[in-house]
């Protein structure tokens, strides 16, 4: 492993893509600092770090999509500048964060458009790939099954080197482990430059893996050298979470926050997505909700806020809400904190804030948002689409804090982001339980439930088939299925 400063591979012939110094300031911002940085042709590289370590914005001036200000990058030996189609042409290939398909196209459009722009016959890896049902649209795709299918239309193009941001984003762990062995079954074939958290899946399909804090790459080796750095361990790898003591918890009589629903079901259009949910969220009390893509959380917790139309019963404080439009719900103290985030991308950090105080929210405890989250503050004047993903969670939490809730219903809030900024969301929610505030977490992560919440449901196929307190044991007995 190399400190410091990385080195060109040793044969410098083997090395398709070469970034030297690399720079990139944004809106007056310095992100990259002078990245170094090789890619050998055939190589599984992944790129780790914590969030807002730049990795994305280096995949970016990879790609096209921000300019670089210092340095080169080369593919090829060719530099590499132009627009973002140019480069594609020229064999980069991309998978962003969050898909970017043809939302009302079908699976198999979609396809078809992605071979309309092959740029090789190096296209095997797509065939591995199953993206299910060709003729359903796209917008009626799980999260995972949209993840593949982007991955496909990549892969299909046949790109000279595909760079894919966080590709294992919301999958469950057999999808992960699918994905991972489709990925390393290319190995020598296919030039990968992967964006990734999710540590098991580095382990699983790396070569190399580059280490990246403060805009630079400061590490680079093996995935064994690499997580044995105490650089790389105190920075990003963080510790464990444990299970709440449920006795901790000063529990707080009445129904403010409080929760209740009864056979509860709710619609996408004509299709009957969840039904007969019956879930019960005491005041002061955290209830989590597991499930794979698909199984209807997302559906859920929309049907809760009333987004999506419903039948059943809902009670929140006592008083029945299933006839209550969105709006008036969030007026009466229950926020929403999306799957994806769904920031204003072109706002500034304080503007997105600043939108949830301009109408009347709930009347639950005021939270000092920078407090919570320290590095807000140092940001406020930056747009959130240039933050990172664990920087744009928080504004997320802390816009729908500002909402003074009683209730916070979360999406997936730790989808995507570094092991040790995971701990710090799962420690910020622990400490607003604790103050009362009552939580319905949607989580792909176990140990974050376990951490957080007091109980928990497993939804399958739109169904409740486990529920219980949120011990590791009683968990185990239901999520081991999934």
């Amino acid at each position: 492993m190399t400190t410091g400063t990385p080195q060109l591979a040793a044969d410098l012939t083997d090395v398709i893509l070469d970034a030297r110094g690399v720079e990139v300031t944004i809106d007056g911002t310095a992100i990259l600092h002078g990245v170094d940085l090789s890619v050998r042709r055939g190589e599984i590289h992944v790129l780790i770090g914590p969030n807002g370590a730049g990795k994305t914005t280096f995949a970016n001036a990879v790609t096209g999509h921000v300019t670089v200000t210092g340095g080169a990058i080369a593919l090829d030996g060719t530099p590499l500048t132009g627009s973002i189609s140019k480069r594609a042409r020229n064999g980069i290939g991309r998978k962003f964060q969050v898909p970017r398909i043809f939302q009302r196209l079908s699976v198999a459009q979609n396809l078809s458009v992605a071979s309309n722009r092959k740029m090789s016959d190096n296209a095997r890896a797509a065939d591995l790939i199953d993206v299910g049902d060709s003729e359903a649209r796209a917008d009626s795709l799980a999260h995972g099954a949209r993840q593949r299918l982007e991955m496909k239309m990549v892969l299909s193009e046949g790109p000279a080197i595909a760079v894919l941001d966080e590709p294992t984003a919301g999958m469950t762990r057999s999808e992960r482990t699918e994905l991972a062995a489709i990925v390393r079954e290319q190995a020598g074939h296919q030039t990968f430059l992967i964006v990734e958290h999710d540590m098991d899946f580095v382990a699983e399909v790396a070569d190399r893996v580059s280490f990246m804090q403060n805009g630079l790459v400061i590490a680079c080796g093996t995935f064994s050298e690499i997580a044995e750095n105490p650089v790389v361990q105190e920075a990003y790898l963080g510790t464990t979470l444990t299970a709440r003591d449920k006795g901790e918890k000063v529990r707080k009589g009445g129904d403010r926050g409080a929760l209740r629903t009864t056979a509860l079901s709710v619609r996408r259009g004509n299709l009957e997505v969840v039904r007969n949910a019956s879930l019960d969220v005491p005041a002061g009390t955290a209830l989590g909700v597991l499930g794979r893509n698909g199984a209807g959380k997302t559906t859920l917790l929309l049907g809760l806020m009333g987004l999506l139309p419903t039948s059943g019963d809902v009670e929140f404080e006592g008083q029945k809400i299933v006839d209550l439009s969105a709006w008036k719900r969030a007026r009466g103290g229950i926020a929403l904190v999306p799957q994806g985030r769904q920031l204003f991308a072109d706002l500034t950090v304080q503007e997105n804030l600043n939108l949830a105080t301009f109408d009347k929210g709930g009347d639950g405890k005021v939270f000092d948002v920078n407090e919570l989250f320290p590095a807000l503050a140092p940001l406020s004047a930056r747009r959130a689409g240039l933050l990172s993903g664990g920087e744009q969670q928080q504004v997320a939490i802390a816009r729908a804090l500002l909402r003074r809730p009683t209730l916070l219903i979360l999406d997936e809030p730790t989808e995507g982001l570094a092991p040790a900024i995971i701990e710090e969301i799962a420690e910020v929610l622990r400490f607003l339980s604790s103050e009362g505030l009552s939580i319905v977490l949607a989580e792909q992560h176990r140990s974050v439930v376990e951490a957080v919440c007091d109980t928990f449901v497993v939804l399958r196929s739109g169904e409740i088939v486990g529920a219980g307190p949120a011990d590791p044991q009683e968990i185990d007995q239901h999520y081991l299925a999934l």
